[in-house]
């Protein structure tokens, strides 16, 4: 259905409630209670049998029985009266509704039918449906509150730029208090619950469609359409709409590692991480970080640089901040030396490197910290400042400071106040469009953020690799060198090898590519040939391939009798270059996935690894490879030649376009090792595992 038909939804022109109580602080009575005191701009029905009258309101037996339409129907009942009365929606022909009860889905197999059933109904009638077992929604804009939460009336809606979404109800209940406590305006707030057909995608989708959203924070837990969520990400990337995102919940992959080593690198958690990088949304990991990121957002200014000032009225808290910069990887440049003498000028003991310890004189002389702060914007080409001035709370003190002076100058300066203030300066300040963010780790953290976002702004999109014929992958689980031969016309290279299924055969095989050479087990049932001994190195001779061979179906028969054993594989020895590891994992809700880390101690050890969803091209891929840590040993450390890496770029966005022309077909994929020679010899796959998707 289209985003479109959210729009009745957040702002209904009239609104039911099924299940209307008179006391008001119930679930079935806090919503009436909440339009009537908020002065909702429309007709609002109670509905209960038992009462003529609710909170004032005249009540009605059935919604059949209400005269005119309905935008927007409540449902706060027993579980076993919520089907009727989801029929008796439909047949009123009510746009949307949103249920409270719970006892579907999430109750087992007899509730996960009923809440098919409710959505068959709403489906045939064109109704939308928000839960069940949901907190409600809310559209401050259009004073429409439906939720049996109590923040929003300890803390009435004050309208912003923040709009919020939650698969949890209680998250969501608690996020607007949070927001509303850390001076953050609400627009648009919903809980999802169940998800039978609004989910947190839709209302993604919706809110970045929504003029007067400007940052949106969203809470899920696991996501059914992800290509409907991507498409919100991706959405609110081009309009310019920060997303902050909390994921919860991270998939047990320890079955399928067994069968693919990508699966165990590549789990659902961190696929999670590859989406939302990909659309520059901000996935945050506790609570202070949820809000005072989303807080950070509402500025509006996201510079795309790396470099941070720091002005502080204590040495050991800007060290403090230093370093914790550092650590999120940002730039704590030095102040140009011109631009420290004149510091010095103004205060001949201050620290000038950067942090600027202005010290405790800027409390006796105020006009310090104008001073100091226009240098740096103006010298030191700082792209966020963050001001450490402890709790400095006297509206008298902070004018003083010469702040508004410094924004006027600089209406654009992306500047952090850590300073403790009460709420009349925070308002003056927040007005001025300072961050006023009192702890100075986290007003580094946001600073960072700001960083991070602009950049991702900032970066151009990164052009689509060219469409391939790509062969299909079998239905089958291919051998080793059906998978090479497979993957190689894709354009992924292969060793060149010879399949032998017979002693002599071995011998040949091995003469004509020339000795030394390996040979290995071909078999779809034994995945895992050294643990066996199914693999031969430096065989020396034809005599003695012929005996490997002989060896290998031995080993073979030994460790496992009814195996398949398709005949052993011959190919060269190869020294030197640098084995690496590529990998496919088709994640069930956002498609495939390519991995990419150094082979050995890196991967098995480290888990240093990289990831990005299919397909993309090859400045991607030499993006990707270049974020493992292992990646110097590729570029030539400590006087080694430098490897391939225009080849294994090349491999890698092949490998991605297969992957994606194959989502349906295949489970995962292994190349491991992918030996990567010196720059001009090329890279290919030595092994190659294709799991189908059956």
């Amino acid at each position: 259905m289209s985003q479109n038909s959210l729009e009745t939804m957040f702002r209904p022109k009239s609104v039911a409630i099924l299940g209307a109580s008179t006391n008001e602080n119930k679930i079935g009575g806090r919503p009436v209670r909440y339009l009537k005191h908020y002065e909702f701009d429309g007709p609002i029905y109670p509905i209960n049998p038992n009462y003529p009258e609710v909170q004032g309101l005249k009540a009605y037996k059935s919604i059949l029985d209400v005269a005119g339409g309905v935008d927007l129907a409540l449902i706060a009942l027993p579980t076993a009266a919520v089907l009727q009365a989801i029929r008796e929606c439909a047949e009123k022909g009510v746009k949307a509704v949103v249920i409270f009860s719970s006892g579907f889905a999430e109750t087992g197999d007899e509730g996960r039918e009923a809440q098919l059933e409710m959505r068959r109904i709403a489906d045939q009638a064109g109704m939308r449906i928000v839960g069940p077992n949901c907190m409600g929604i809310a559209a401050f804009d259009h004073n429409m509150m439906i939720t049996f939460g109590v923040s929003m009336m300890n803390l009435p809606p004050v309208l912003g730029p923040v709009s919020i979404v939650s698969q949890s109800g209680a998250f969501g209940s608690v996020a607007y208090a949070e927001a509303r406590g850390r001076h953050l305006g609400v627009r648009l707030w919903a809980t999802t619950g169940n998800e039978s057909d609004v989910s947190v995608a839709d209302c993604l989708n919706y809110y970045v469609e929504d003029a007067e959203t400007k940052v949106i924070l969203m809470y899920f837990e696991a996501s059914r359409d992800g290509a409907k969520l991507m498409a919100g990400l991706a959405a609110a990337k081009k309009a310019r709409k920060p997303v902050v995102a909390m994921k919860v919940g991270s998939s047990d992959v320890g079955a399928e590692a067994a069968l693919s080593h990508t699966n165990s690198l590549a789990g659902s958690d961190s696929v999670v991480d590859t989406v939302l990088a990909k659309y520059n949304a901000y996935r945050a990991y506790t609570m202070d970080e949820f809000f005072d990121i989303g807080y950070a957002f509402t500025s509006g200014l996201f510079p795309a640089g790396n470099r941070v000032g720091i002005v502080t009225i204590s040495g050991g808290v800007g060290i403090l901040m230093s370093d914790y910069a550092v650590k999120l990887g940002l730039d704590v440049a030095r102040m140009p030396e011109t631009a420290q003498a004149k510091i010095k000028e103004i205060i001949p003991f201050a620290g000038t490197r950067n942090p600027v310890d202005v010290t405790g004189q800027a409390v006796n002389q105020q006009e310090i910290l104008e001073h100091c702060l226009n240098i740096m914007i103006e010298e030191g080409a700082y792209d966020v400042i963050v001001v450490y001035f402890a709790g400095m709370t006297s509206m008298e003190f902070l004018l003083k400071t010469g702040l508004t002076r410094v924004r006027e100058k600089h209406p654009t300066a992306s500047i952090i106040l850590s300073i403790t203030m009460d709420e009349e300066a925070w308002k003056v300040f927040d007005d001025l469009n300072f961050l006023v963010i009192p702890d100075p780790t986290r007003a580094v953290r946001a600073a960072a953020a700001l960083m991070r976002m602009g950049q991702g702004y900032a970066k151009a999109e990164r052009p689509a690799p060219p469409p391939l014929s790509a062969p299909v992958a079998p239905a089958e689980m291919p051998n080793e060198v059906e998978a090479k031969r497979l993957l190689a016309k894709a354009g992924v290279p292969a060793v060149d090898e010879r399949l032998a299924t017979a002693a002599d055969e071995a011998g040949i095989s091995a003469t004509e590519i020339g000795f030394p050479v390996a040979m290995k087990l071909v078999s779809t049932d034994i995945l895992h040939k050294s643990e066996i001994g199914g693999v031969l190195l430096n065989v020396a001779d034809e005599a003695a391939a012929r005996d490997g061979y002989d060896i290998l179906i031995e080993r073979a028969k030994m460790a496992q009798p009814d195996a398949k054993v398709d005949g052993v594989v011959v190919a060269p020895m190869i020294s030197g270059g640098v084995e690496t590891i590529l990998g496919v994992k088709v994640d069930p809700t956002f498609g495939p996935v390519v991995l990419f880390g150094l082979g050995g101690i890196f991967v098995e050890l480290l888990g240093d690894v990289t990831q990005r969803l299919a397909p993309f091209g090859v400045e991607e891929a030499h993006e990707m490879m270049r974020e493992v840590k292992g990646f110097p040993l590729l570029d030539g450390a400590r006087g080694a030649a430098p490897a391939d890496v225009d080849a294994l770029a090349e491999a890698l966005s092949r490998l991605s376009v297969f992957a994606h022309e194959n989502a349906d077909r295949i489970q995962s994929i292994d190349i491991n090792p992918f030996l990567v020679l010196p720059k001009g010899r090329g890279a290919f796959a030595v092994d190659a595992l294709i799991v189908p998707s059956r």
